[in-house]
């Protein structure tokens, strides 16, 4: 999204490359989704297009390459720009946030046709939570859940976000869960009524409609659950030892609420209360 929002303010052509990759690790780790990314935005194409894409980008001849600007700039014409670079998870968004209307714009015009037609078909969620496993491992007994990345957010705390909220809706507000996980190695949220596992759907549906909550809580770390908040117009509800950096820009902080669960903030608390099923 760096590329496409740098090209959209430069009026400059894009190639994007590299999306056929082979991902063992979900395999070894016998994890439930494989992450294969296949067919979601329309500049994908098959394995043997996209090796042309490379080819031709790999004989490109430029006096000047530089690495992911984003804002708009002068001389383009006569320079490379290469995004190649995987952001820090503590901050993810940078140098997007505060163009996250054109960035939001953009994204719906690469997705794919089908992943749109498969979301709209499904009901948006009320309380969306998003608990990452898979990849992420458990936190050791002698660690500091504060001081440690790619670990997984503990259970209790989904139970108590989802107890807090009800408490201030005043209501048993249905929950849908989304994971990468298994039902089975999450009984404690499972014993909650009104508490739905989400299925069946590609990756991109469920992080698409996990944004599409009233009420999004995140797991730290995690970039799908922070795509999520990006993209929504939700309150998000963040693990208060791994809040780094906004996911949306400082302004949208007004109307939009995005931090630990405060239930004396009148934002996050009013609109809790403004939720109809």
């Amino acid at each position: 999204m760096k590329a496409y929002t740098f090209a959209h303010l430069n009026g400059l052509p894009i190639v994007v490359i590299n999306y056929h990759q082979i991902k063992v690790g979900p395999y070894l780790r016998r994890e439930k989704t494989k992450r294969t990314y296949k067919k979601y935005f329309v500049f994908q194409k098959n394995i043997f297009e996209e090796l042309m894409d490379r080819i031709a980008v790999s004989l490109l001849k430029f006096p000047e390459v530089m690495e992911a600007p984003v804002e708009k700039t002068v001389d383009s014409q006569a320079t490379l720009y290469r995004y190649n670079a995987m952001p820090h998870w503590s901050n993810y968004f940078d140098r997007l946030r505060e163009q996250r209307t054109l960035v939001i714009e953009l994204f719906w015009k690469i997705l794919n046709g089908r992943v749109k037609a498969q979301l709209a078909a499904l009901k948006p969620p009320v309380i969306g939570v998003h608990i990452r496993m898979g990849d992420f491992r458990k936190l050791a007994s002698h660690e500091d859940f504060a001081n440690v990345g790619a670990v997984r957010t503990p259970e209790q705390y989904f139970v108590e976000m989802i107890n807090t909220i009800r408490s201030i809706h005043g209501s048993l507000l249905p929950v849908s869960i989304f994971t990468d996980g298994r039902k089975d190695e999450l009984q404690m949220l499972f014993l909650l009524s009104n508490v739905f596992l989400i299925e069946g759907n590609s990756d991109i549906v469920d992080l698409l409609l996990l944004s599409k909550s009233k009420v999004i809580v995140v797991s730290a770390g995690s970039t799908f659950s922070y795509w999520s908040g990006f993209l929504s117009d939700a309150p998000i509800i963040m693990h208060p030892d791994h809040i780094h950096e906004n996911l949306r820009s400082v302004g949208d902080h007004n109307k939009l609420y995005e931090g630990p669960m405060d239930v004396n903030n009148k934002l996050l608390v009013d609109s809790i209360k403004r939720i109809d099923e």
